[in-house]
């Protein structure tokens, strides 16, 4: 399979499949996505933060096990964030193919994100179907969100016990916190907070510009100084 990069370079490169899920929230929020197999893990963080629906205002970590991790992939600059001491790899310095799915035989692995809300997204790996090799191979390779389920906790929510209540009051008129909730959600007046609400053409089209814009070659430490969408 030929992946059209630009009109002067083609690059050849099959897909990956994973399954996002987003662990202890009320509601099932999951994401299938096909990646190219080259994909490095800054390059994930910044398809994840597209599939999900974050804003990439935090901090996070690719981990082999979530307890007692041997492999951490992050922004790894600042000593202040290591865990227990152990050094952090460049995300964009490890490959998801060799340090996840190669070298751990495909083993489930986590993703962090976000220290002080400590959003927790289990990741697996799939096997592609033949329909999924056509979709990437019309996408021309660009990372692709096959399928999405439940909408995405608000940022900067309160972790899972500030979403628990948020879904508790942000529909119920008699809950004291209905009226502060919504505010804070811009959320329109006499409209219903749609937990199930995920606009997957939007998500691919922002996936589209993102893989053909320069941001996909940015380096950790550009990001981390810029912003994540910069």
């Amino acid at each position: 399979m030929f992946v059209k990069r630009n009109s002067m370079n083609m690059v050849k490169v099959a897909p990956l499949k994973i399954k996002v899920e987003l662990k202890s929230v009320p509601h099932p929020v999951t994401r299938i996505i096909l990646v190219p197999e080259n994909i490095t893990m800054l390059q994930l963080h910044l398809t994840i933060q597209l599939c999900m629906g974050w804003w990439g205002n935090h901090l996070f970590q690719f981990m082999d096990y979530k307890n007692d991790p041997t492999i951490i992939a992050s922004f790894a600059n600042d000593p202040e964030y290591f865990y227990d001491g152990m050094e952090e790899k460049e995300a964009h310095k490890v490959k998801l193919k060799k340090a996840f799915f190669e070298m751990r035989e495909a083993r489930p692995f986590w993703y962090w994100y976000d220290f002080g809300d400590d959003w927790w997204h289990h990741i697996r790996f799939l096997k592609p179907s033949k329909r999924d090799m056509a979709i990437f191979e019309l996408q021309e390779g660009s990372p692709t969100c096959v399928e999405a389920i439940g909408t995405c906790p608000p940022e900067d929510v309160g972790g899972v016990r500030g979403y628990e209540e948020f879904c508790k009051a942000v529909n119920d008129p008699k809950h004291p916190e209905y009226e502060s909730f919504r505010e804070w959600a811009d959320i329109a007046e006499g409209s219903v907070y749609d937990f199930e609400q995920v606009d997957i053409f939007q998500i691919n089209e922002e996936l589209e510009t993102y893989f053909e814009s320069k941001s996909w070659k940015r380096k950790t430490a550009e990001v981390f100084a810029k912003g994540l969408f910069a």
